[in-house]
């Protein structure tokens, strides 16, 4: 068995030793630069901000907030043994693949300069922790591509037969090396991707030294929520930093002048690929098609017939798998052949095929912006009733149009939003985009809280217990947290400074208000009750102000009793996907209000539960793991408003980075009330003075 194991690991070094000289993209001087010569170092949506301390800040003399630096996609595999990196059609997920199986049978990943952030921020990226050497220890790779209607087991035997025996092996369970399995194209599985996962999870945790890498196209998977133990992160399209030093490392160029490679579109790695081979510095991904297929083309008839070929390819009328391999150059070639075809030609396959036509039709609205064949294609797009009506609008709301077609896109748009259609990520998208072209919802309302005496605190937390009967009166709160727009307003008014990198951008004025202290907080609370008594809204004798603790919480749970190890949500003592944006739903930011409507409390309050973290009025105490006030809630100075800055506030809820255990009714989180961060909001509560 010993020699099995040895030809395991001979096997899957050569295997990964022969994607070295495989062509990754064509110089301008017509050579070719191999995946070992050519492959740019990708960045994730993940920062250093967001791992020291879930990028807490406290305000010190006024400073402003850092610029990012991203970690690479080789330090997130490096990191997590199951990973779920997700990225755009062309964003380089298999590249990445072959470039890190390949290091990893080389022996090499050794230390080397990546570029972090557009300021040029250079760091080191390894695979092996600094000052660790490399030992006998190998990590294999081991590359599955995924096929439609495969199981997880069958699909690993069949590239690698007798697997499982052989991890079962003395000589494999005593060792040091690992397996690294690569699931590549998990969007082919479509509805069994959930599974697939699972499947795969559960074989890591049978097996010693197994690692799990699985890739897949971000809007074919919007939906998906991976299991345990997998971490999703997102590929980030190049920086024009990472473009500049690419061009000078691969062909020898000095780009920024001539800005070849340096467009917006070129962003995206095979865009990238086909602007430098093109030499062409258009802006646009149609340019550098054309440009691209002008230069490997020659003449207009070859061109035809190669756009007719990738959109039979794309089709699947064409089983050519080496002709144009790259998806992305396929939709943008097929999308130059569809432009000149009516509407349906587009609309029909993009029903039937969402995420893999939905960058085909956005370059025909390109290729067709201004003329009737435009309107046609959003007409098309928006037709019928049901879910392929809703996500034609999601798609068409990209697009020009005239008034009269927006007004009916963004009435769907809304529908969205509301209902809780279609999936996260795609209500994420209407969201942002119905904040951009005026949100027609009250994101100021409030719900009624009656008067009663509720179940406060839980035995979940050492921190929340006991749980204990506490009555309170009635009260006014927000719907939703105070969003950008609301609290944009206040500072205008008032100047006051806010330390915001998106506070007033158009497509985020309806997320929360995030960047906040307490203390903002509170005075936007004081700037509030003077308005609205103002416009009559509430009257003379009553206030706008932070919740207490306990309101929040019964605005939270209502009336759930405590269920011992049972988690209280705003929903229930279940768990229930699609309800919260935690850090299940993979944003790892705040997204437009009111989007999980199955989330809603029993008062109707939305994002109760992940979100942003809620400044309530209640003190914690200065020691960040152990509150001073505990439970049961006393009438002991825990509602003093003149505490000093070391005197931590209580947060609630939880937000978008929060797991299910803490973005729930009853976990209590704290901070300085100087303090401020991207994950810290508020809402507000009326009611009356005194």
């Amino acid at each position: 068995m010993i020699a099995r194991v040895d030809r395991l690991r001979q096997v899957l070094l050569d295997h990964a030793l022969t994607l070295g000289p495989s062509p990754l993209m064509a110089r301008p001087d017509g050579s070719v630069a191999t995946l070992a010569e050519g492959y740019i170092p990708l960045l994730v949506n993940f920062t250093e901000e967001d791992k020291a301390a879930k990028g807490l800040r406290k305000l010190k003399e006024q400073a402003e907030p850092e610029p990012p630096v991203y970690f690479s996609a080789l330090e997130m595999a490096r990191d997590h043994d199951a990973l779920l990196l997700v990225g755009e059609t062309g964003s380089g997920k298999t590249t990445f693949a072959r470039h890190l199986a390949l290091g990893l049978a080389e022996g090499g990943l050794a230390p080397k300069p990546v570029v972090r952030n557009e300021f040029g921020l250079v760091r080191d990226e390894a695979w092996l922790p600094a000052g660790e050497p490399a030992g006998r220890a190998r990590v294999l790779p081991l590359c599955v591509t995924l096929k439609p209607s495969r199981r997880f087991h069958a699909l690993l035997e069949a590239r690698m037969p007798g697997i499982e025996a052989l991890l079962s092996a003395e000589d494999w369970v005593s060792g040091e090396d690992s397996l690294l399995i690569v699931l590549d194209g998990l969007e082919i599985v479509g509805a069994g991707a959930r599974q697939l996962l699972e499947d795969a999870a559960r074989f890591k945790a049978q097996f010693r030294g197994v690692r799990l890498l699985a890739l897949a196209e971000t809007a074919a998977t919007a939906a998906l929520v991976p299991p345990a133990p997998f971490v999703r992160h997102a590929l980030l399209p190049l920086l024009a930093t990472q473009r500049i030093a690419a061009a000078k490392r691969l062909a020898g160029l000095d780009v920024r002048e001539s800005r070849i490679g340096l467009g917006a579109a070129a962003a995206n790695p095979a865009q990238f690929a086909m602007a430098l081979s093109a030499a062409t510095a258009s802006e646009t991904a149609e340019d550098i098609t054309d440009a691209w297929l002008d230069r490997i083309a020659g003449e207009p008839q070859t061109a035809r017939l190669i756009c007719g070929l990738a959109a039979d390819a794309l089709s699947g009328k064409l089983q050519e798998a080496d002709l144009l391999p790259v998806q992305r150059v396929r939709q943008l070639l097929a999308a130059r052949h569809l432009s000149g075809e009516p509407a349906e030609a587009a609309v029909d396959p993009f029903r039937r095929q969402p995420s893999l036509y939905a960058p085909v039709l956005r370059s025909i609205a390109a290729r067709l912006a201004g003329s009737g064949k435009a309107a046609s294609l959003v007409e098309q797009l928006i037709a019928g009733e049901g879910e392929a009506a809703l996500r034609g609008a999601l798609l068409a709301c990209e697009f020009e149009m005239a008034p009269v077609l927006r007004d009916a896109v963004k009435d769907r748009l809304l529908m969205i939003v509301t209902t809780g259609a279609l999936t996260a990520v795609e209500r994420e998208r209407a969201g942002r985009r119905l904040s951009a072209w005026g949100d027609p919802r009250d994101l100021e309302a409030l719900a009624e809280v009656p008067a009663g005496t509720f179940t406060f605190g839980a035995n979940t937390h050492p921190n929340s217990a006991p749980p204990h009967a506490l009555t309170l009166p009635a009260f006014r709160i927000g719907l939703y947290p105070v969003t950008n727009r609301s609290y944009g307003a206040f500072v205008r008014e008032t100047g006051r400074l806010w330390r915001s990198p998106d506070g007033f951008d158009a497509e985020r004025l309806s997320a929360p208000a995030t960047d906040l202290t307490w203390r903002d907080a509170m005075a936007y609370c004081d700037w509030l009750t003077a308005r609205w008594q103002a416009e009559g809204r509430i009257g003379a004798n009553e206030s706008v102000r932070l919740p207490t603790e306990p309101e929040w919480e019964r605005a939270a749970r209502g009336d759930q009793p405590d269920r011992g190890e049972a988690i209280t949500y705003p929903w229930g003592q279940h768990w229930q996907e699609d309800s919260a944006n935690s850090e299940e739903a993979g944003f790892n930011t705040t997204c437009t209000v009111g989007l999980f409507a199955r989330g809603r409390s029993p008062y109707g309050c939305f994002d109760m539960a992940g979100q942003v973290w809620e400044w309530c009025t209640t003190l914690w105490g200065d020691d960040m793991a152990t509150p001073h006030f505990r439970y049961p809630y006393a009438e002991d100075g825990r509602e003093a408003e003149d505490a000093g800055p070391a005197i931590r506030r209580v947060l609630r809820g939880g937000c978008f980075s929060s797991g299910w255990q803490k973005a729930c009714a009853t976990y209590r989180g704290s901070l300085e009330p100087d303090g401020f961060w991207r994950g810290n909001g508020f809402r507000v509560v009326v009611a009356p003075k005194g």
